[in-house]
């Protein structure tokens, strides 16, 4: 047994904007994007520094909140840094946002000030008499040589950038305790919550993730995850700027085109979500795709949501044997919102990819029991999983009770420890792995039965193709929930296999009070934007179906 612990690291107490600032200063005339255009460190902070002065002109002050509202672009990038440096807390929401959560957003965090990408303004433009907005930058779609149209009562962000001489603000920053951004969680249950992150949680998770790939500024980053999820824009765009890497940045994901942008841009890593291993899978599968040349590529790794270990093997022989990437690693990790993200990571040579890795430096984590609290410290053993590490947020915005109830207190130390809502166990040599959501489990009979369980149990059944597991509440008053499965068939099984087949073929593997009580066949699954089954849409079809509310 040989227990794997990464060791600690320095964190300068910095903002989030004198990352760009000293990669700037260190590699200058060096690429910080090559696509859509190419852009040196040096230009970049020149636009940042033009865009602070334009917010800090507009009356932007430290600690406003700045909405951030479109697609992936380098407007968006100099967006971020720029307001970060004109004091501001950034707010960033989903392009696939409707009218309603735009407001939700705009007003919980009372944000008066919103940078939008034009196709995205008319739900802006619905709710702003409903809110605190009054400075709204519109991002055109393409820059032109005359002066581009811009709705009435807006700013053009190509006309902002023209007309301001660059002169930004100074501001003293307590990176510990001055906020960098609330990102909002995705609300599993409630409303969705601004998650505060300070600088130094932004910061110091940039440099543990930053060591564990082993990258530098000679790599190319594939930034294609959005950059309003933490992941995209922590792990793929600050970690790149703060190597020193060149990005490649598409606005959303195509399969074709980012295919060809790695083989074209000699792009080294890419950062995804379970939904693009399983298109470029698809695509390369298809015979009348050639392959690509990948000979550059070094890490593509998965996180924001599990990943059938079968969906990894098959992305990992095409890559290898049509795409030429000898070389290339599949990695996977886990983290959440409220740890900036990162947790875990798996070793880049000892990878348990059954499991989520390992620790990140200086992060420590506990196991506890669910309904006692107290710490089990055996090895092995289930429980809820609780972290601590200086990537860890401050709390939850306007919502002390939430933040209270977010934390566990060590009796024998006083520590607060970040509840992950994760049953989760550390094996002997302290990975960890993941068993599914608290607030997702199956009470069967006064069992608890992880979903994610039978979901990659059902992954290994040839015949199908994608699968989520749910409680469905039983009308039987000493049974609880039933795990019901949805199931997509490969479509050369479909008419094939009957419900009956499945629930059969889960009972010969599992244990009798686990196995699928129900099966129904769909042709498309709910799931967020990261690639995580939304449970709580198919539970709410259950109980319309079954008169509850």
């Amino acid at each position: 047994m040989v227990k794997f612990k990464r060791g600690h690291l320095y964190y300068p107490e910095i903002p989030v904007h004198k990352v760009l600032e000293d990669t700037a200063e260190r590699f200058p005339d060096r690429p910080a994007f090559l696509y859509p255009k190419e852009m040196t460190f040096k230009q970049l902070k020149e636009q940042v520094d033009i865009f602070a002065t334009a917010l800090k002109d507009l009356g932007v002050k430290k600690v406003d909140r700045v909405a951030l509202y479109g697609p992936n672009s380098i407007q968006w990038i100099i967006s971020f840094y720029g307001l970060e440096k004109a004091g501001a807390i950034m707010v960033p929401m989903n392009p696939l946002f409707k009218e309603t959560e735009v407001e939700y957003e705009a007003k919980d965090s009372g944000a008066e000030t919103i940078i939008v990408s034009q196709p995205e303004y008319p739900n802006v433009a619905a709710v702003k008499d409903k809110t605190n907005l009054k400075n709204i930058i519109v991002i055109e779609l393409e820059e032109k040589e005359e002066k581009p149209e811009t709705p009435a009562g807006t700013i053009g962000w190509s006309e902002l950038m023209k007309k301001t001489k660059p002169k930004p603000p100074e501001y003293d920053f307590n990176a510990k305790e001055d906020l960098a951004t609330l990102v909002y969680t995705s609300g599993t249950t409630g409303l969705p919550k601004g998650t505060m992150l300070t600088h130094y949680n932004i910061v110091s998770n940039v440099i543990q993730i930053s060591q564990i790939f082993e990258l530098s500024e000679l790599d190319v980053a594939m930034t294609v995850l959005p950059l309003y999820h933490i992941y995209g824009l922590n792990v793929c765009m600050n970690q790149a700027i703060w190597l020193g890497a060149a990005q490649v940045v598409t606005p959303r994901f195509k399969v074709k085109e980012f295919c060809e942008l790695i083989e074209k841009y000699k792009a080294t890593y890419s950062l995804c979500v379970p939904p693009i291993f399983l298109a470029v899978v698809r695509h390369l599968e298809n015979p009348n795709v050639k392959g690509y040349d990948w000979a550059n590529l070094k890490i593509f790794n998965n996180g924001a949501a599990p990943i059938p270990l079968e969906l990894l093997e098959r992305f990992d022989k095409l890559a290898k044997e049509k795409c030429n990437a000898k070389d290339v690693i599949i990695q996977h990790g886990w983290g959440l919102t409220e740890a900036s993200p990162v947790v875990a990571v798996n070793p880049m040579y000892r990878r348990k990819m059954e499991s989520q890795g390992t620790l990140i430096p200086d992060t420590f984590h506990k196991i506890i029991d669910l309904e006692t609290g107290e710490e089990i410290p055996e090895r092995g053993q289930l429980g809820e999983l609780v972290i601590k590490g200086p990537q860890v947020m401050k709390g939850y915005w306007k919502s002390p009770e939430a933040t209270e109830g977010a934390f566990w207190t060590d009796p024998n130390t006083g520590e607060k420890w970040l509840r992950t809502g994760d049953m989760a166990y550390i094996d002997e040599d302290e990975y960890e792995h993941l068993a599914d959501r608290i607030k997702e489990m199956i009470k069967y009979k006064g069992w608890s039965i992880a979903p994610a369980e039978l979901e990659d149990l059902l992954f290994k059944n040839p015949h199908v193709f994608d699968a989520a597991v749910i409680g469905k509440p039983s009308t039987e008053l000493d049974v609880g929930q039933i795990p019901k499965a949805f199931i997509i068939l490969k479509p050369e099984f479909k008419g094939q296999i009957s419900e009956q087949n499945i629930i059969d073929w889960v009972a010969e593997r599992i244990s009798a009070y686990k196995k699928i009580r129900e099966v129904e066949f769909v042709d498309t699954i709910p799931k967020s934007g990261s690639g995580k089954i939304l449970r709580r849409e198919l539970i709410e079809q259950e109980k319309k179906k079954l008169g509850l509310k």
